[in-house]
């Protein structure tokens, strides 16, 4: 789960409560009372619970402690009309945590309508700019194009003008509409979106060093001049940017076809106006990273694919596989989106696994697929499709946690259809991750679950102290581990009894 300093700030934290207002058979009786007496020291674990019973819920959502509040807002299963609720909150804190989060279900289009009404007028006691807000929110959304439809047909027109800073985000009929606009701030924002767009770029535009707007300037249309000054430069990594840019004239894009420099031969791939002869000796490009990225072009007929040399590991981060960076993403952003459903069963039926794996990521892919897509042979389509189908196999989640060790893995995991049965098995596997699914074995020998609460590795220990199948007496010992006390007090074997003798015990504060 996502952190969050402000809600998991703790100035005196007690792992035992923590906890408690995380364990999943906490009844409410537990959970109010550790809302009422100890708010501050429990908002991580309440934020971190899987459901919120509806009594604790209200008793969160009237609660004096903005951090409760807060951590109300933040948790994955807090209903929209709650969250609206909470849009009127005295905090500005808890406000912004109500925009919303991944994984929680989004703001009804009329809530939606009135917080931009809101944002409009930009609060008083938050210290944003009005763009500032609406960024935040649109962030909040996953970059969701709902919210620009809303805000193009806002009855404000500071809400509109904001749409019409971000015109191309919009369909043709709501960039005209705020083209032709009542209100003449509305027009000319939406006026200086389209010249900002079509404005040309030329060599004084250009920053001296690489930096951000470096690379915004050459995504840019670019006069000749600029062209001809990027090609003067030398610099490779200018090169390969600038020969994505549809604007650069078809003489130069058969220079950078010809460039010694394999970046740069690669940074044309992905253009549409590339010729067959073109695309004919980009496939057959002495350099593998040059085949690899041109083999999923749209020009090429699925026997050129076959007949391409290509090495899928040097694609980086393909859909977010292979990517080792823990704090990877997967929110749908416009230029990541799922493919729609025609091409991602034509992609799936492909020679090419790259484009398979793009298929794999459409949730709404048909059962036959899914049972295709299941056993295909590249371990990043198998790994895309269990983490994005609703329906993809039990067996084949188990299979790719076992196979796979990059970004998302332990999400795998936590999905609903992750087989249980039968992880005992995997007691004495090498890899700590793999033992830590004894955990969730319905049925795995308490003494094996025991030994595993000293395991070598800390979150291998963890895992076990939350696991039902730990003996009574072992859970009882780790609620006085340092270490473990908090995993332990999460257990959901641990009696009501044992839980009211830790509140009990518990000084308030």
């Amino acid at each position: 789960m996502i952190g969050d300093a402000w809600l998991d700030r703790c100035s005196s934290p007690s792992p035992l409560l923590r906890g408690l207002a995380r364990n999943p058979a906490a009844p409410s009786s537990v959970l109010l009372r550790l809302v009422e007496t100890w708010p501050e020291q429990v908002c991580e674990g309440l934020r971190r619970r899987r459901e919120l019973p509806p009594p604790v819920r209200d008793a969160m959502l009237r609660h004096p402690s903005p951090r409760i509040r807060g951590a109300l807002a933040a948790h994955p299963g807090v209903d929209p009309l709650v969250r609206a609720k909470l849009l009127a909150d005295p905090a500005w804190r808890v406000r912004v945590r109500a925009f919303g989060r991944p994984g929680q279900e989004p703001l009804p289009d009329d809530v939606l309508v009135s917080l931009l009404t809101e944002l409009d007028g930009r609060p008083s006691d938050m210290p944003f700019t009005r763009e500032e807000l609406i960024g935040e929110l649109l962030d909040a959304m996953g970059y969701d194009r709902r919210l620009f439809r809303l805000a193009a047909a806002h009855p404000r027109p500071g809400v509109r003008r904001f749409a019409a800073g971000s015109l191309y985000w919009l369909d043709e009929r709501s960039r005209q509409a705020l083209l032709d606009d009542e209100a003449p701030e509305v027009r000319a924002a939406a006026v200086a979106s389209v010249a900002h767009r079509q404005q040309v770029m030329e060599p004084a535009d250009l920053p001296d060093q690489h930096c951000h707007t470096f690379w915004y300037v050459l995504q840019r249309p670019l006069s000749r001049a600029l062209v001809d000054h990027v090609l003067a430069s030398g610099d490779t990594a200018a090169l390969r940017v600038m020969g994505e840019n549809p604007t650069v004239p078809p003489d130069v894009v058969e220079t950078l076809l010809c460039h010694p420099d394999p970046s740069v031969r690669q940074g044309v791939t992905g253009r549409v106006d590339l010729t067959g002869d073109q695309l004919v000796r980009l496939a057959n490009d002495p350099v593998v990273e040059v085949r690899t990225a041109v083999s999923t072009h749209p020009g090429l007929t699925e026997l050129q694919r076959a007949d391409i040399d290509i090495d899928v590991t040097t694609v980086r981060d393909d859909g977010h596989f292979g990517s080792a960076d823990v704090r990877c993403r997967s929110i749908p952003y416009p230029d990541d989106a799922s493919p729609q459903l025609t091409e991602a069963l034509c992609w799936a039926r492909s020679v090419n696994p790259l484009l398979r794996r793009r298929a794999a990521r459409n949730a709404e892919l048909p059962v036959e697929t899914v049972t295709i897509l299941a056993d295909d042979s590249d371990l990043g389509v198998r790994v895309l499709l269990a983490q994005h189908h609703p329906a993809a196999p039990p067996a084949l989640l188990l299979r790719c946690f076992l196979e796979y060790h990059c970004c998302g893995r332990d999400r795998l995991s936590e999905l609903p259809q992750f087989p249980t049965e039968g992880l005992a098995r995997f007691a004495d596997d090498p890899d700590p991750a793999v033992r830590r699914l004894v955990a969730l074995d319905p049925h795995a020998n308490p003494e094996l679950v025991d030994r595993l609460s000293t395991d070598p590795d800390a979150t291998v220990r963890q895992a076990m102290a939350t696991s039902p199948r730990l003996s009574a007496p072992r859970i009882a010992a780790l609620l006085n581990d340092p270490e473990l006390a908090e995993a332990a007090a999460a257990n959901p074997a641990l009696t009501v009894e044992q839980m009211l003798h830790i509140l009990d015990g518990t000084t308030a504060s």
